[in-house]
């Protein structure tokens, strides 16, 4: 289930790349006007809401992010590997799908990249100052809610080898992530899925590694 939907999932991200955090305390969620906090990443789930492009950033727990309680699944990346992946100006660029709808894009970069973390922008919302544990943290769910396998995928950015979680969420949803093996940090694919329905699909078009 979601990482909100969980405290009410909490991710997960926006995020961002790498994400961002993510479960707070169970609540109803609308799929189409606010992304179930199942997400990895809380930038990612800030951007992937049907909001402005312009609406601004959330990130830890201020912006409803909790780690799941009881065991996790182990996430795919430790805070180690994503701090290596990530240089300055790394940047991820997603276009949001849902039924209905014009797609719309949004991109996540990072700036200021040190070895206890970096700034987090997206959209004209201020950055956020995440550490590579939280990032790693976000993608952390609960063991009980989780599956895994692998998979090849072919996205705009490219062709990847793929670990993917699947995640139960509430409100009978399904939040699938694909994390490409090679580039540790946040999904290169995402969607939900309500009794075999596609609710919301987010894609990577188009990542910048940064120097």
């Amino acid at each position: 289930m979601s990482r909100r939907g969980w405290s009410a999932l909490a991710v997960l991200v926006v995020l961002v790349i790498l994400g961002v955090a993510c479960a707070a305390p169970a609540k109803k969620v609308n799929t189409e006007e606010q992304d179930d906090n199942s997400k990895a990443f809380s930038e990612l789930d800030k951007n992937d809401h049907d909001e402005p492009a312009d609406a601004g950033v959330e990130a830890g727990p201020s912006g409803g992010w909790e780690r799941p309680k009881g065991p996790v699944y182990p996430a795919p990346f430790t805070a180690e590997q994503i701090r290596d992946a990530t240089k300055n100006g790394r940047t991820y660029r997603y276009k949001v799908e849902i039924p209905d709808k014009p797609p719309k894009e949004y991109t996540v970069t990072f700036r200021n990249v040190d070895q206890s973390g970096a700034e987090v922008h997206s959209g004209s919302g201020q950055p956020k100052r995440l550490g590579w544990l939280a990032l790693q943290q976000q993608e952390e769910f609960p063991k009980d809610r989780v599956s895994i396998r692998d998979e090849k995928l072919k996205t705009p950015a490219g062709k990847f080898e793929c670990i993917v979680y699947q995640v139960i969420g509430q409100n009978d949803e399904i939040w699938t992530y694909y994390f490409a093996k090679k580039l540790p940090g946040a999904p290169v694919f995402f969607y939900c899925e309500r009794h075999g329905k596609r609710l919301r699909t987010t894609t990577l078009v188009e990542h910048i590694p940064g120097k």
